[in-house]
This record gives structure tokens, C-alpha cells and sequence, in this order.
């Protein structure tokens, strides 16, 4: 993470952030009040605060909206076994397969095949999460497709370590990208993220015929890391809260990690991680490609608005400038800068015109290159 002394350079493409050096972000009212994803109530943003707060919401919804239901042993068998699962599913819709395999494997379960029709005790159900998890099943064919939304805001009821390191990782650097994207595209970039991780894990379902339900926020919380990673590459994090690594090497070893299971999957293995890998994979992806291509959500969805209807946007400013037409900086100019870097603070980077993105960019270049035995710039 950056540390909250450090800051960033501005340029004149508003993505293409330098790792943090000295300039005009020293400035001590933006340096204490700018939103950096560091510890502290201090450094949450609005967009971020929101989905932390519903995600624990429906955590509570699952814990205390719970029954017990009677379950038949094949529904037991659908659950704990993918290969039986795909089985069942492909006799159901009227495919040849091996009852020989069928009947050993619910042997090795200790399952009697002709007792299908006894009903075991009961499991505990958790009717908000069977009604909000991603099935792709239900999604294709029932066309309930909230799914491909609602399950990144479910999480394992039964701990809390699944729900605890989501939204960490979504503060800890979720709240540094809102404040250089603004709220707006930065729900638009979350939610997105959230659909490609989904599509992705129903891509992965479809190739293997497995249909063993996901819930998490896991895949929109990668691309969020995937990009604070692409913008720092090299600022550093602690794994297991002892060792420095650079976020950089972080985000290969969870690609890595999550690509060799799919990889398995692909080629006909039936392992089961308990993890939506390939959610995770899409979520990288999507990422990446965010920021490689500079992609910005929020005009894309404005082109679609008639003009008398839009809200106010945060477009991405055009920034070919004719060099005639540059704003000139004067040295005695705090003003301007300070009403700049104040507008950044509440409205995210995307807020800025041109005009203010060139100003910035010059204010920060005459910072960076003063003279070593400078010690204050004039305006400081």
C-alpha cells in the first residue's frame, strides 16, 4: 500500500500515475485528507463504505435467516460429489451414462442407492444464499440472472474469514482507486468486475458440467487489487502480516494459484479446491485490461443516455492540447492549484478539464525539477 506520506505525480493521461515521488501531492491538506487505503475511518471513501456496509448486511440476513429442511440422500450426493452431480445431470436430461460408476461412487459415499427415497435428519438452510449464490443452472435456465450480481455480496456463513479478507482487501485498496477515479466510474469498474467473474465461473461450469454454486466478492476484489497493483506496481504489502512483498509479485502468485486449478479442471480433472478459481481469473483479467486500455465505464454508459437526461458526468477529459493553447503557470499562482488538488480530493481525478489537468501536470513538473538547493517552491 502507499504510504501516507508518499504521493503521486500527475500527467497529462490520467492514468498513467508514477509511482509515488515527491511533487505536488505534498501538499499537507491533500496529503492528510485524500483517501489512500490506509487504516483508519479517515481513509474510507463513499462508494467503498457502501459496499462494505451491504456485503455486511446480507452477512447477517444469511446468519439469522436460517431453517432446517429434510434433504433426500441424492440431494447429499449432489452437493459433496461434482462427478456424481454432472452424472445425475446428464441422465436427467436423457444422456447415456455408466450406472456401474454411478452406483460405486455412491457406494464409496456409504450411500445406499435404494434408499433414495428415505429422508435424512436435515441440514441447516440459509434461504438468503440459496436465493442470492450464482448457479448456473438457475441463471441459464430459469433466467434469474440478479445471480450474476447478488452473489458477490454473499459469503460463508459458517466463519468469517471469507467475508474478512474481502472487504479488507476491498478498503485497503478500493479506497485509493475511488479517490483517483471518482465514486461514480468506480461502482461502474466493481460491478463490472463483478459480471465478468461471473461469466467466467459459469464459462468454466459449462466446460466441465460441473454445477457446484460460488459465493464471494473474491473475483470483483482481484480486479480492484489487479489495478491498484497495474497503477503501484511496486508498493508493498505484507503477506502473512510479516513478509514484504511487492503487490506486483502478489497478484502473479495469485494468478498463478488460481490458473493451475482451471488449467486441471480444462483437461478433464475432477478436483475441487472449494474456490471459484476461474471467478478469480476473470476478475484479474478484467482488470488488467481496465487499465491497459483505459477504459472509462461511465461515458460508455452516458453515450447510451439521451442528452436531456444525463446526470452530471465525470468524462474523461480530452487531453491533445495544442501547444499554443497550453495554460501557462505562473509562479504565483497557489490558487488555482489548491482549488485543483481540492476538487481531486472530493470528486476523484476524472472531475478535472483539460485546462486543469494541464495546469496540474506543469505545477507538478516545476516541483519535481526545481533546483536541489531549492527549498521552498515560491507559492509553498
Amino acid at each position: 500500500m502507499i504510504p501516507r506520506g508518499a504521493s503521486i505525480t500527475i500527467h497529462r493521461d490520467p492514468l498513467a500515475y508514477s509511482e509515488p515521488t515527491v511533487g505536488i501531492y505534498d501538499r499537507d491538506y491533500y496529503r492528510d485528507d485524500a483517501p489512500q487505503g490506509s487504516w483508519g475511518i479517515d481513509g474510507l471513501t463513499p462508494g467503498v463504505k457502501y459496499l462494505i456496509v451491504a456485503n455486511v448486511v446480507v452477512f447477517l440476513l444469511q446468519i439469522f435467516t436460517v431453517r432446517d429442511e429434510r434433504m433426500q440422500p441424492i440431494d447429499v450426493l449432489r452437493n459433496i460429489d461434482p462427478v456424481i452431480e454432472k452424472m445425475l445431470a446428464d441422465k436427467e436430461a436423457g444422456k447415456p451414462i455408466a450406472e456401474d460408476e454411478l452406483a460405486r461412487r455412491i457406494a464409496d459415499r456409504n450411500l445406499d442407492v435404494n434408499k433414495f427415497g428415505f429422508n435424512l435428519p436435515g441440514r441447516r438452510v440459509h434461504p438468503v444464499t440459496d436465493w442470492l449464490q450464482l448457479d448456473t443452472d438457475k441463471v441459464l435456465k430459469k433466467g434469474q440472472v440478479w445471480r450474476l450480481v447478488t452473489h458477490a455480496f454473499c459469503h460463508d456463513p459458517e466463519g468469517l474469514w471469507h467475508i474478512l479478507f474481502n472487504m479488507l482487501g476491498l478498503f485497503w485498496f478500493g479506497c485509493t482507486l475511488e479517490s483517483m477515479y471518482g465514486t461514480r466510474e468506480f461502482l461502474f469498474f466493481y460491478f463490472t468486475a463483478i459480471l465478468v467473474a461471473a461469466l467466467a465461473f459459469i464459462g468454466l461450469d459449462l466446460s466441465t458440467g460441473w454445477r457446484i454454486p460460488a459465493i464471494g466478492a473474491s473475483g470483483a476484489v482481484m480486479a480492484v487489487l489487479m489495478l491498484y497493483a497495474y497503477h503501484f506496481p511496486t508498493a508493498e504489502v505484507l503477506l502473512f502480516w510479516v513478509i514484504p512483498v511487492q503487490i506486483r509479485f502478489l497478484v502473479a502468485i495469485y494468478a498463478l494459484w488460481d490458473l493451475h486449478p482451471v488449467l486441471l479442471a480444462l483437461s478433464g480433472h475432477r478436483t475441487f479446491t472449494g474456490i471459484a478459481n476461474a471467478a478469480h481469473l476473470g476478475g484479474l483479467a478484467f482488470g488488467f485490461f481496465y487499465a491497459r486500455f483505459q477504459w472509462h465505464l461511465s461515458s460508455f454508459v452516458d453515450s447510451f443516455v439521451p442528452s436531456g437526461r444525463r446526470t452530471r458526468s465525470r468524462r474523461r477529459p480530452n487531453l491533445r492540447i495544442a501547444p499554443d493553447t497550453r495554460p501557462e503557470l505562473v509562479d504565483d499562482d497557489p490558487e488555482e492549484v489548491d482549488r485543483i488538488l481540492r476538487k481531486i480530493s472530493q470528486s476523484g481525478q476524472a472531475s478535472l478539464s483539460a485546462e486543469e489537468l494541464e495546469t496540474l501536470h506543469q505545477a507538478s513538473k516545476r516541483l519535481n525539477n526545481r533546483p536541489a538547493n531549492e527549498d521552498k517552491y515560491p507559492w509553498e
